[in-house]
């Protein structure tokens, strides 16, 4: 229920943040909303929004390399603290997939002077947005904290950039091993969980993106301690790091605190970003996979250009109006009209030196499979040809830009603005990267929407079909205590770069967490309609939002005995069109 109630607030959020980002700052002549028609409620141009996206930032480096990004922002006590490693599966050499993710493990498993697991004493001083992730291109460690509590933080981090090897044990490693290879069984028994393996192989062997971030069975098998150390004394020094303090501090006292606390720690060897061509597939490839599912699905992937490429933006608005909004292309046909499909979805992905495009189509119980395939084929190869239309791509840019300016009012957390920083410096060594992103969503054309999938779209496709039945052969992870299997080392080359020493281990003091004063929440204001609705307002000037939430005294606890889950049903069906606009123009609207 609570998903759903989300799904439909956030519709009505989408349609006043356009109207709000226009008005004035300061309270003006009152206006009813309500007694305006939805056609006058016209959106604010893209330009004028992202014109008011700005993260000011200062930056500096540390003599050892890490590079420090530091944003003020004074309107509550907390400092989010993201420290991005510029290493990931893609960086992993034959016999070693699996170690990133495996070492983002270990090194939340205590440290030197942090011994035990790093949730508890963070979760101890008040930390949310707490967590850390590794994929193709880097590896990453974020939480926010109360700006009194900061410095522990930055010890916490800086003790496992600094301080780790000595509280890495044989029996951590077999420990974190098997959650990871267990983490792995978890992914790969999901419906339709061994099909990412299918789509990698698209890439040649050996190609960075060829295998999944999260491993092979026989390779963290494998692992040795003396292989994870070197892993870690190789991939993490200070100087193949950024990290962002983005909340309650200024840049002078960042850089105060940052040297305490990162100074010490030595170089290590730099790690240079594999390198990534695009790989284009010769002929259409087509694989027949089977899963213990309801519905056979179907997907079409390519190779895309990645993160850094013009043409990423213009492919990722192409996915999206293709498959991507509630008034996709492909729900209209396919799901609306014609029901051939169940539900369908297209979104690009860009990682660093590459990216992905890919299409999915759920068919329809009772359907010919191969009649929705060929009507999937024939609706991508028209659009391909044809392109999107102005309403569609302008749709696309608001809902990003939209999105970004939401999620920039948080310092931290996924999609706040010290990921916004460190996403830009890591990648591009420019922070400021996600204004030149929100700008090119603003400036995208129709036409090089078209252009840009008939260079990349029309080339073969790599075509997946998953229907209901027993899986194919499934590889498991070794007994304990089995032979390890022998893999192969590359001997070191006279230019390799020498290896970091060890750090030594050194006795550091934690730091004291002070107080937090009384905080200072915005007035509230009240009043009633003369229909009996209840208003409450909080007025926040951080982001060209506002929140729109309708709540109803009424939930499953009103549901009839005899009737349980009528009220979910009602919500959603809110979605599916009023008595004046259907479920397409609505989704449109709100878009």
């Amino acid at each position: 229920m609570h998903r759903r109630t989300a799904a439909v607030v956030f519709s009505l959020l989408l349609l006043f943040t356009m109207r709000c980002a226009t008005a004035p700052t300061a309270p003006a002549e009152t206006t009813d909303i309500a007694s305006q028609p939805i056609e006058s409620m016209e959106a604010a141009p893209i330009s004028e929004l992202v014109a008011q996206v700005e993260i000011p930032y200062e930056q500096f480096t540390l003599d050892n390399g890490l590079r420090v990004i530091v944003h003020e922002d004074r309107k509550a006590p907390v400092v989010a603290v993201s420290i991005w490693y510029n290493v990931g599966s893609k960086d992993e050499p034959e016999g070693k997939t699996g170690f990133a993710h495996l070492f983002e493990h270990l090194m939340f498993n205590g440290s030197e002077n942090a011994p035990g697991d790093y949730f508890e004493p963070l979760r101890q001083i008040g930390a949310t947005d707490l967590n850390g992730t590794t994929w193709f291109d880097r590896t990453n460690y974020f939480q926010t904290v109360p700006t009194p509590a900061l410095e522990t933080a930055l010890f916490l981090e800086s003790d496992r950039m600094g301080h780790l090897l000595g509280a890495v044990t044989q029996e951590k490693l077999d420990n974190q091993r098997g959650v990871v290879q267990n983490e792995k069984r978890q992914g790969d028994n999901q419906p339709y969980g061994l099909v990412e393996y299918a789509q990698l192989k698209m890439m040649p062997e050996g190609h960075p993106y060829a295998h999944s971030t999260i491993g092979s069975m026989a390779d963290l098998d494998a692992a040795s301690l003396d292989d994870v150390r070197q892993w870690f004394r190789d991939k993490y020094g200070p100087n193949n790091a950024v990290l962002v303090l983005a909340g309650d501090l200024d840049a002078a006292t960042a850089r105060r605190l940052v040297t305490k606390y990162f100074g010490d720690i030595p170089r290590g060897p730099v790690n240079v970003p594999a390198e990534a061509p695009i790989v284009v597939l010769d002929e259409p490839h087509h694989i027949e996979m089977h899963d213990r599912v309801a519905t056979t699905r179907l997907y079409r992937n390519w190779a895309t250009p990645g993160l850094l490429d013009p043409e990423s933006v213009p492919l990722d608005v192409a996915l999206t109006v293709l498959g991507g909004l509630s008034s996709s292309r492909l729900d209209n046909i396919l799901v609306r009209d014609e029901q051939l499909a169940v539900r369908v979805s297209a979104f690009h992905q860009d990682f660093h030196r590459l990216g992905f495009a890919e299409v999915q189509v759920d068919v329809k119980p009772g359907v010919d499979a191969d009649l929705v395939a060929k009507r999937l084929d024939s609706i991508i190869a028209d659009f391909i040809a044809n392109g999107p239309t102005e309403d569609e791509v302008q749709r696309v840019a608001m809902r990003q830009v939209s999105n970004r300016i939401q999620g920039l009012e948080q310092v931290g957390g996924f999609g706040g603005k010290a990921v916004a920083l460190a996403e830009g410096a890591l990648y591009a060594n420019d922070p400021d990267l996600y204004s030149k992103k929100l700008r090119a969503y603003g400036q995208v054309t129709p036409r090089e929407v078209t252009e840009v999938m008939q260079k990349w779209l029309s080339k073969p496709a790599l075509s997946i079909r998953v229907s209901p039945g027993e899986r194919e052969a499934y590889e498991e992870a070794g007994s304990v205590g089995a032979t390890q299997r022998p893999y192969y080392y590359r001997a070191p080359a006279d230019s390799d770069q020498p290896m970091a020493p060890a750090p030594k281990a050194t006795k550091r003091e934690w730091p004291t967490v002070g107080s937090i004063a009384d905080l200072d929440f915005p007035d509230v204001e009240r009043t009633t309609l003369s229909n009996g609705i209840e208003v409450v307002y909080a007025r926040r000037s951080t982001v060209p939002v506002v929140r729109l939430a309708v709540e109803f005294d009424a939930g499953h606890a009103a549901d009839p005995r005899a009737k349980l889950g009528t009220q979910s049903l009602m919500l959603a069906l809110l979605d599916e069109g009023t008595t004046s606009m259907s479920s397409v123009q609505l989704a449109e609207a709100q878009e």
